[in-house]
This record gives structure tokens, C-alpha cells and sequence, in this order.
């Protein structure tokens, strides 16, 4: 039993963490007849009226169980471009919600619709007001907001320590910059003039706060998983994305660029990552509020807050809950 009181069981399938290697796939095919027996056992006993997955190796068991016993199955897919064990899944899966308008291309159609992202509704609380209210920010002027996820990105925090005194001349900056380079980037902020150290908010880690955060910005910089596109547009928020170079098959390269085709985003490849360039980017929106206010237009039609709602009504009736 979860913490949450929801059950939880594992079956005996673990992940694939080398695709490439031909032991992990060995391996992993010895064990799919235990844990598909497994899997297959427990949705006797459950007796669920449909299947939901967000897909992957570790899920395939579960999946083939589902289909044995006549249960539907939803896939939800939240990359721009599936990866091959999803492809194979959405091939078995009754409905697929993908995150993304690229995915459209590749999985199934008439099958496949854009569910969007999941969003803790806790985020979408904050209003600009309340959030920079929380956070210490003036109501009125520029608010950057800057982002490597929940672990940080040194990339983007060496880009951010060559530019911060140049963005902060434009814009109020909130950096959220990892627990594990929180002490680097804090130390980088007691070195600046008191008027600029003031307009420059650090954050080892964010939790409830990350709504006020996002509630507060102007312009987002960050990495292009699913969440750390899908959260900010949410608030429809215009973004610099820096996809993860090493992220398996470039998907957040295509995630960046899927957003950025719609006119809500603008990519910067992580090679080309750097001081002048981030700045460059960041003042020349800011600069130009016409074209800013029309990218926070498009990253609000492309947003999706209601995602969670949208795909707990898919699930209720594909299993036929009402």
C-alpha cells in the first residue's frame, strides 16, 4: 500500500537503462513471462476496467496482461517523439494521449489525441500578484525566470553566471538552480552591488513555490523534458528552451521544437549555450514587448492546465465509468 492509500504492487520487470546493450535486453526478455504472469494475476484480482500507462519497458508486462484479459488500455505518451517500446504499446492501446502535436505524426490515428501534461493543480494556484508577493518581487517590472529542473543544469547555471549582471540590469532574475549548485551560485550572488543582489532571488529546490515562480515570470529559460514545457505554458509564459543534449533518441530537442513551431519558444542548442548569447536572447524579447506578448499568447493557446481533468474523463469512459 502507497502512502497515498492507493495499492501498489511491482511486478518483477525492471527498466531498460541501456537499450543498446544486448545483455539488458536478455535479461529483460527472461524475465517478461514471470512479470506478465504476475501483472496478469493481480489484474484478476483488482479487476480494473481499464489500463492506464505512461508506457516504457517496465509497463510492457502489464500491458500484454490487460490485452489477455480484455481490459483497455490507455497510453499516455508525453515526449514529441515516442519512444520504440510506446510505438509498440500505442499499436495495443484502445485511446493514446500524447503531450505533444509532432506525436500526431507518429502513433496511431484517430486513436491518439493531445491530452497535454499532467499539472499539479497546487501549481495553478498563483496569480502574478501572489506569487511575487510570495517571493519578495516588485508587482510591476520584468521577472526572468530561470531553471534547470529539479536537479539544475550546470550548463545553464555557467550561462547564467557569465550573464547575471547584465540580466539584471534588464530584469528581476529567480534562479532555481539545483540543491547541488546552490552553494556556487549564492556565493556568485554575494560578489554583486547591493542594488543588483537584491533583483536576483536563488533557489537551491522549489517545490510549492515553483507556482509562484512561474505565476511571477515573463520569460521562462529552461530545459525541454514535458514538465518543464508543459508547467510554464500552463501560465502561458513565453520560453528559451536548452534541450538536454544527451536525451534519449533528441526528444527534448524535438519537444523545443514542436513548441517552438506553435511561436511560444524559442531553442538554443546546449553546444551553443553561453553568456552573450543567453543575453542576447533574453533582452532582445524583453526589448520587444510586441513580439513577447505575442509568443505569451501562443504559450497560452498552446497550454494545457486542465490536462489531468482531460485525461481522468478519457479514462472513466474508456472503462466505461460514466
Amino acid at each position: 500500500m502507497a502512502v497515498t492509500g492507493i495499492p501498489f504492487h511491482a511486478t518483477a520487470m525492471p527498466s531498460l537503462r541501456d537499450p543498446d546493450s544486448r545483455f539488458s535486453l536478455v535479461s529483460r526478455a527472461a524475465v517478461m513471462p514471470v512479470a506478465t504472469a504476475d501483472a496478469f494475476s493481480q489484474i484478476l484480482r483488482f479487476k480494473p476496467d481499464v489500463c492506464c500507462t505512461t508506457g516504457g519497458l517496465a509497463s510492457l508486462p502489464a500491458v500484454l496482461a490487460a490485452r489477455v484479459a480484455r481490459v483497455p488500455v490507455y497510453i499516455w505518451e508525453g515526449n514529441a517523439i515516442p519512444g520504440r517500446v510506446n510505438r509498440l504499446l500505442a499499436a495495443w492501446s484502445q485511446r493514446i494521449g500524447a503531450t505533444f502535436e509532432g506525436s500526431l505524426h507518429v502513433l496511431p490515428r484517430g486513436r491518439t489525441f493531445v491530452d497535454g501534461n499532467p499539472i499539479r493543480r497546487s501549481l495553478l494556484v498563483w496569480t502574478r500578484e501572489s506569487g511575487r508577493a510570495k517571493l519578495g518581487i516588485p508587482a510591476d517590472g520584468p521577472v526572468v525566470f530561470v531553471t534547470g529542473g529539479s536537479q539544475g543544469s550546470a550548463a545553464i547555471n555557467h550561462a547564467v553566471s557569465g550573464a547575471v549582471t547584465r540580466l539584471l540590469r534588464r530584469a528581476t532574475v529567480i534562479h532555481h538552480t539545483g540543491s547541488a549548485h546552490l552553494a556556487q551560485v549564492t556565493a556568485k550572488r554575494e560578489t554583486l552591488p547591493a542594488d543588483l543582489r537584491e533583483r536576483y532571488r536563488v533557489f537551491g529546490y522549489l517545490h510549492e513555490e515553483m507556482g509562484a515562480a512561474l505565476a511571477s515570470a515573463d520569460l521562462v529559460v529552461g530545459r525541454a523534458s514535458s514538465s518543464s514545457i508543459a508547467e510554464p505554458l500552463a501560465f502561458g509564459v513565453p520560453l528559451i528552451l536548452v534541450p538536454f543534449a544527451a536525451a534519449a533518441e533528441a526528444h527534448q530537442m524535438a519537444n523545443a521544437q514542436d513548441i517552438a513551431e506553435r511561436g511560444a519558444a524559442i531553442v538554443i542548442r546546449e553546444s551553443q549555450l553561453d553568456a552573450d548569447r543567453l543575453v542576447a536572447q533574453v533582452t532582445g524579447l524583453l526589448d520587444d514587448p510586441t513580439r513577447l506578448e505575442r509568443m505569451a499568447k501562443a504559450a497560452r493557446a498552446a497550454g494545457r492546465p486542465e490536462a489531468a481533468t482531460a485525461i481522468a474523463d478519457e479514462l472513466r469512459k474508456l472503462g466505461g465509468c460514466g
